[in-house]
């Protein structure tokens, strides 16, 4: 549907505006909101909006991760007070669907390993277009399977993948009695899903599929990134061999918008990556993250006003909500 959507937004833009204007209102009323692709407006670095909803009978965190597209660490961070694994039923409960972009300006894929999330960056074809942006959750490695930080490109794009096990997963398995097949052609059975875009990295790394809809959104990959097979097709038909993939770790994003300054905080643990539904303690030893971060961000946007109290109460609640601790100053 993702890639459906994008191929006719592309569509509209050659037809007469009142008649581009009543087709996209008419597809648009099918299309799930849920689908999170945005337009990124200009001197704006914040996207989305939250949205509360109420749980269904008998709904767990992973029901509601695929009813609401969203990823497992989203929602456990985001509602903090709830049961981490089956919220009360009738219960309101935050979707965290309003996001800090980790750039202003990008021309590809940024996959940010603190918020397990990526983002994916389309410029406008001309002067006029604002540039697009999908964002998606995915699964990453687990702390002994890293998911290597840096800057790559899309190397090459497979459609049905076949998997051939590393002798390292082989080795893990037979460690647990179990006997992996040396190759598993494209199918339901494969962990790679239906496409895998690979990496110009050592070891291979890929963006794929997944034949386990619950791992999305969590550290359980062996070092590549999984996303849902709906998601991985939309990024497939709308990259190519060449596309710009920057892998970053920034548990802090700032960004400005309506002349607000925002701040999105997820955790950190000991080894400085993500640690599931943790939250942050401010001591003496680690004031110094939240106030570096805005420090670096004031020392290029003087012009701004900062509630430190905010600061400190965003950095220690690491919801991965966007909040408001600053205001840009006019005359």
């Amino acid at each position: 549907m993702k890639q459906f959507y994008f191929q006719f937004l592309f569509f509209l833009k050659k037809l007469p505006f009142q008649l581009s204007f009543f087709l996209l209102l008419f597809f648009t009323c099918s299309i799930s909101y849920s689908t999170e692709i945005f337009y990124i407006e200009k001197n704006s670095m914040v996207i989305g909006d939250i949205r509360k909803v109420r749980v269904s009978e008998s709904e767990t965190v992973a029901d509601m991760t695929n009813r609401y597209e969203s990823g497992f660490q989203d929602l456990l961070i985001a509602n903090q007070n709830s049961h981490h694994w089956a919220p009360t039923a009738n219960s309101e409960y935050t979707i965290p669907s309003k996001y800090v972009l980790p750039e202003k300006d990008y021309n590809g894929i940024i996959l940010n390993l603190a918020e397990l999330r990526l983002y994916f960056y389309i410029p406008g074809t001309d002067l006029y277009e604002n540039t697009k942006v999908i964002t998606l959750p995915v699964g990453i490695g687990r702390l002994d399977w890293k998911t290597p930080l840096g800057e790559t490109f899309i190397k090459s794009k497979v459609k049905n993948p076949t998997w051939y096990p590393p002798k390292s997963i082989i080795l893990e398995h037979e460690e647990r009695g179990e006997v992996l097949p040396r190759q598993v052609e494209s199918g339901p059975d494969n962990p790679l899903g239906y496409y895998a875009l690979k990496l110009n990295v050592d070891g291979g790394y890929l963006l794929h599929g997944t034949n386990k809809k619950h791992g999305i959104g969590m550290m359980v990959s062996h070092g590549c990134v999984r996303l849902r097979n709906k998601d991985i097709e939309t990024v497939f038909y709308n990259s190519f061999i060449g596309t710009k993939v920057k892998i970053i770790n920034a548990p802090i994003k700032l960004g400005e918008h309506n002349d607000f300054l925002y701040m999105e905080v997820h955790a950190y643990n000991n080894k400085e990556v993500y640690s599931n539904n943790v939250q942050n303690l401010l001591t003496t030893e680690n004031i110094y993250k939240p106030v570096v971060a805005v420090m670096d961000f004031l020392e290029n946007n003087p012009n701004f006003s900062i509630n430190w109290k905010d600061v400190f109460k965003t950095y220690e609640e690491s919801s991965g909500i966007p909040v408001i601790i600053g205001k840009k100053i006019t005359d």
